[in-house]
């Protein structure tokens, strides 16, 4: 379940648009930046990670820390973000050329998603741009160091935009940009938002009150991701893998399972890993 909370500076971004009679804009970003943390989500949890919650902030979301995610996971994560967006702006393209009467109600929403996109992939912490890069990068510490001062420059050059809206046309939402860039990117490493799937599995059982043993039979061409939806506190699971003649090929407990979601990818299936695990097993 995902908590969404709305930071002050979303706010304020909110009153900044509604002072500019842009009430379309405002639920328009509020649409495309939940779509585009939606994305984050999913791609988090397809690698086993929980996104626990998402603070809604102007042009995006803070999705801070990220130390505890490997390399090879935190870039899609990142990157899933703006690829949403992107898509939402491909699809939108191809409605107007198959019903151009739509180009006048749909035209907010293309032009915030790819303004979100877009400035998601600034090179700037705590950007989805940074990460990209931290993930890419030999010396993640050292690089996202680096990011955290582009973060403070952008901000700068940020409110340099709304103080020169003054004299063309005062743009409010600049000013909440700004001061959103500039207490990301010198605040400190926030609380780890991703943690691995399996620390959200209820392995802790409620002792207090009788436990229920079950056996609960699968394919072995199910998924290990699946597995999770048969672990709960109040009973515990194991796990018959049969093949298609219903032969039985291995017993899984919840602790063996647990142990298959952290060494092999969720999205494999028990066929792929299970002749290398039993034969660890047996050694």
């Amino acid at each position: 379940m995902i908590r969404i909370k709305f930071h002050p500076a979303f706010w304020l971004f909110a009153v900044a648009v509604v002072i500019q009679g842009g009430y379309a804009y405002l639920l328009a970003t509020i649409a495309v930046v939940l779509v585009h943390e939606l994305a984050h989500s999913r791609a988090a949890y397809s690698r086993g990670y929980v996104l626990n919650c998402v603070t809604l902030m102007p042009y995006g979301a803070m999705l801070a820390g990220g130390e505890n995610i490997s390399r090879k996971d935190s870039l899609p994560i990142a990157v899933a973000g703006p690829l949403a967006n992107f898509a939402i702006c491909v699809s939108l393209y191809a409605l107007w050329w198959a019903f151009p009467s739509a180009y006048v109600y749909t035209k907010t929403v293309f032009e915030v998603s790819l303004a979100i996109g877009a400035f998601n992939l600034l090179p700037a912490y705590p950007l989805d741009g940074a990460r990209i890069i931290v993930a890419l990068s030999r010396n993640p510490v050292k690089v996202l160091r680096i990011l955290r001062v582009t973060g403070i420059t952008l901000a700068f050059a940020v409110f340099g935009l709304y103080l020169a809206s003054y004299f063309y046309g005062l743009n409010y939402s600049l000013g909440v940009m700004a001061v959103l860039l500039y207490v990301s990117a010198t605040g400190g490493t926030e609380k780890e938002m991703y943690r691995h799937l399996t620390e959200a599995i209820p392995y802790t059982k409620h002792l207090n009150s009788p436990i229920v043993r079950r056996t609960v039979m699968v394919h072995d061409g199910l998924k290990l991701i699946r597995l999770t939806k048969h672990i709960d506190a109040d009973s515990y699971t194991t796990f018959e893998v049969v093949d298609d003649a219903f032969g039985k090929i291995a017993e899984l407990d919840e602790k063996e399972v647990g142990k298959l979601l952290v060494k092999y990818p969720l999205q494999s299936t028990l066929k792929e890993v299970l002749p290398a695990w039993l034969a660890e097993r047996k050694a």
